[in-house]
């Protein structure tokens, strides 16, 4: 199997009409969906353009796209945790949202700092994602790799696939914290057909994340246009249920009720 800048650019088209389409039609989509179909969709169009410049480590374009690349995914935990609340009971995506958010945001902090080479945290470990002595977009397997310099903040990380291999601050937010506030359907379903499937595909670690990103368009799409996402609908978790329960007894009102699963009218 190989990939090619023109498979990279129709699907990456496929994505943006998808997203218009899905925006812009009579009885709209979720925004929470369309958003996310659109910002995966915007990283296929960087690969689109990063095949033109494959392996010229020394080109402008390729070192901005490398770069681009990588604060992309500094910033996918925003809309992972927006579609995970999406399948969420209304009401408790509310009380949530502003947290997971928050956390987010910690997060793509944490990976910004670690871009830069600060002298006391050293070099990158080899073998962690994207870890690189140059700025550069090559060739991989089948798609393409991303070599990125950055500094050796968490290289104590670098074997544990369970703590990010080095960048513990994406899978927390963007797998564990989701799964604890209870939306574990879409997490598991994005967990197996993102980083396991592209894993799977792909024994070198700088290409996985970029087919990772490539597999979460047609995982988007999937949850989109087929009944799946009926099935990611999820109710409350135990703890939600609990203080909902302790703030109506505060408030005299009532005894606990259990949150029903909610699915978007059509």
């Amino acid at each position: 199997m190989c990939w090619s800048g023109e498979a990279s650019t129709v699907l990456a088209a496929t994505g943006i009409a998808g997203a218009a389409y899905s925006a812009l039609k009579k009885n709209p989509e979720p925004m929470a969906l369309w958003i996310c179909l659109l910002y995966f969709a915007s990283m296929e169009s960087l690969q689109a353009v990063a095949y033109s410049v494959l392996n010229q480590c020394d080109s402008p374009l390729n070192q901005l796209m490398t770069i681009f690349g990588y604060l992309h995914i500094a910033f996918q935990p925003f809309f992972i945790n927006a579609v995970a609340l999406y399948f969420m009971p209304k009401d408790s995506a509310r009380i949530i949202a502003p947290w997971a958010y928050f956390g987010c945001f910690v997060g793509a902090i944490v990976m910004l700092l670690q871009l830069y080479p600060f002298n006391w945290a050293g070099h990158c470990a080899l073998g962690r994602p994207l870890c690189g002595d140059v700025l550069c977009t090559v060739k991989g397997e089948w798609h393409i790799a991303w070599l990125v310099p950055s500094n050796g903040i968490g290289n104590f990380m670098a074997g544990d696939s369970w703590l990010g291999r080095g960048f513990i601050t994406y899978p927390l937010m963007a797998f564990y914290v989701p799964s604890l506030y209870g939306s574990w359907r879409f997490i598991l379903f994005s967990f197996v057909a993102g980083p396991m499937l592209a894993g799977m595909t792909t024994s070198n670690i700088n290409e996985w994340p970029a087919v990772w990103c490539l597999f979460s368009i047609g995982l988007v799409l999937a949850i989109i246009k087929t009944p799946l996402r009926y099935h990611l609908h999820v109710g409350d978790p135990w703890w939600m249920m609990l203080w909902k329960w302790w703030k109506r007894r505060k408030e005299g009102v009532g005894g606990p009720a259990l949150a029903k699963v909610e699915e978007p009218a059509e």
